[in-house]
């Protein structure tokens, strides 16, 4: 809004390429310049008018317009196929999920690379092996606990059998008591004549029941000294054990004292082997150097034989050298009288040849006044066709120079279109930088959660099962066995949410993000 009116929003799809003052504001025409590094301002016509300088010729000027013209035309293509290709790449954008994923992560309060990264394949992995890792601990947690149940039912089965059987001896004590009082009944209600045999028959149950207790007491003392045998004969066999182990270790010493005595004498044999072997090399030592003193004495006769032979060599040699030098001398001598004559012959020669330069120099002198003159005629038509091709050149020159201008102004535009290219790729490089950041980051944040929680899980499931064992152990030494309340708490340990799916729902570090359709949201992320 600018003075109360609506601003015409100017587009390369409808921008008037023959208007100077039209330029555009579309923002994504705008970002399709930004991309081709391209200025708005570039692409505004310029009137040939606008290159009309002093001194210049209406050729060049035609030249910098048609150049500048060119050079518009060029961007402006290149900024319309940015532009159709963005418009193409939002069209795709739009037809897929993209729109609706980037209000759920706006809705989600995270960006689109963190959405992305906590629905990708290697999340849904990782929470996969969690999950899988989750049922091995819950399996095995649930096995422990049941061995530890089962262990405590025997233990409550046991106690149960027992106090079961107490119950039957003393129904069966009962039951018994209460024949006999029937019995002593009957026979206080029978006859006197029967009196005497119901004693007699008393003395004899009597007399029956102490044999039994005599019996039983008998058989309580056997199976004492059968005990008190069998724990006899077991020490003895404990104290045969310990004897034999001791034996062992008495024969294990011995052995290992042959062992050391055998060692000793093989190090003194090794010590003696060596002592000889230095005795060897001391000999060896001796012989090696007396053959070096002869090789040496024998060195030094050859060396003063060289020496020798090398002085006669060298006296004979002087000899030659002084001969030598002696005929060098008669021959320079003989040179120097042959240079002699050769310089005096040669004087004679160069007077000769200096009268005869004389006369050449005249005859040139006169043939080069004839040729000035003729060259002075040549010179002034040369000059007035030099003239002609100075023009000329100055035009060319001219024209030369303009266009070396506008092929350094096209380079200039080219590398200032290129930095802006690359600056803008640089940008779109570092925003896709940036989501990346954010998308490893949330996939960092989410695999420690994970890790995290497995972590949690287990020491969960070890607490749980040390809580049954002391809940056992507290059964065990109060003799109360319940299995029932026992099973409840097992039930409601295996109940808890670190056990089941549900932990993989609750996360302080990221939103909620499973979308409500179902798996239509995997489907457009991966579309």
């Amino acid at each position: 809004m600018s003075g109360g009116k609506d601003k015409p929003v100017i587009s390369l799809a409808n921008f008037d390429e023959n208007n100077p003052k039209c330029i555009i504001n579309s923002p994504r025409s705008l970002q399709a310049c930004k991309m081709e590094g391209v200025l708005p301002q570039e692409l505004a016509h310029k009137p040939i008018e606008h290159f009309h300088e002093r001194a210049l010729s209406p050729r060049l000027v035609k030249l910098r317009y048609d150049f500048f013209e060119a050079k518009r035309r060029d961007l402006l293509a290149a900024s319309r196929r940015a532009r159709d290709q963005i418009v193409a790449d939002e069209r795709q954008a739009n037809n897929s999920n993209s729109q609706q994923l980037e209000l759920r992560a706006k809705d989600a309060g995270v960006s689109r690379g963190a959405l992305l990264a906590l629905q990708s394949d290697g999340l849904a992995q990782e929470r996969r092996k969690l999950l899988k890792a989750q049922e091995l601990e819950k399996k095995w947690l649930q096995n422990a606990l049941n061995a530890e149940l089962n262990q405590l039912k025997e233990l409550e089965k046991g106690k149960a059998f027992a106090e079961a059987e107490g119950d039957k001896d003393a129904e069966r004590q009962k039951e018994m008591s209460r024949k006999i009082k029937e019995m002593n009944d009957k026979r206080a209600q029978e006859e006197e004549r029967k009196q005497m045999e119901a004693e007699a028959r008393q003395k004899l149950e009597k007399q029956i029941a102490k044999e039994e207790f005599h019996k039983q007491q008998e058989e309580i003392k056997r199976r004492a000294e059968e005990e008190a045998r069998r724990q006899k004969e077991l020490y003895e066999k404990q104290c045969a054990e310990a004897e034999r182990k001791k034996q062992a270790e008495l024969e294990k010493e011995r052995k290992r004292e042959e062992e050391h005595q055998r060692m000793e004498a093989r190090k003194k044999e090794m010590k003696a082997l060596d002592l000889r072997r230095m005795e060897i090399l001391e000999a060896q030592k001796m012989r090696l150097q007396e053959e070096m003193a002869k090789k040496q004495n024998m060195r030094d006769e050859r060396i003063m034989a060289s020496i020798q032979s090398n002085m006669e060599l060298e006296n004979k040699r002087r000899e030659e050298f002084e001969a030598k030098q002696s005929m060098e001398a008669e021959r320079e001598e003989r040179l120097m009288q042959a240079r002699a004559l050769q310089q005096e012959e040669g004087a004679k020669r160069s007077f000769q040849l200096m009268m005869r330069r004389k006369l050449i120099q005249e005859e040139a002198n006169k043939r080069a006044e004839e040729r000035r003159a003729s060259i002075l005629d040549h010179q002034e038509e040369v000059e007035y066709r030099l003239l002609e091709h100075e023009q000329k050149k100055e035009r060319y020159l001219d024209f030369k120079r303009e266009l070396d201008g506008l092929r350094s102004r096209n380079k200039e535009i080219n590398v200032e279109r290129q930095r802006r290219r690359e600056e803008s790729m640089r940008e779109m490089v570092a925003e896709q930088v940036r989501r990346k950041d954010d998308k490893i980051d949330a996939l960092n944040m989410e695999r420690k959660r994970l890790w995290q929680l497995r972590r949690h899980q287990q020491s969960e499931a070890y607490r749980a099962r040390e809580q049954v064992k002391s809940e056992i152990m507290r059964q065990r030494i109060r003799s109360k066995f319940d299995s029932k309340a026992l099973e409840k708490k097992l039930h409601d340990l295996m109940n808890q949410d670190v056990f089941t799916e549900k932990i993989l729902g609750q996360s302080t570090s990221m939103p909620s993000l499973r979308p409500a359709g179902g798996g239509s949201m995997q489907e457009g992320v991966e579309a």
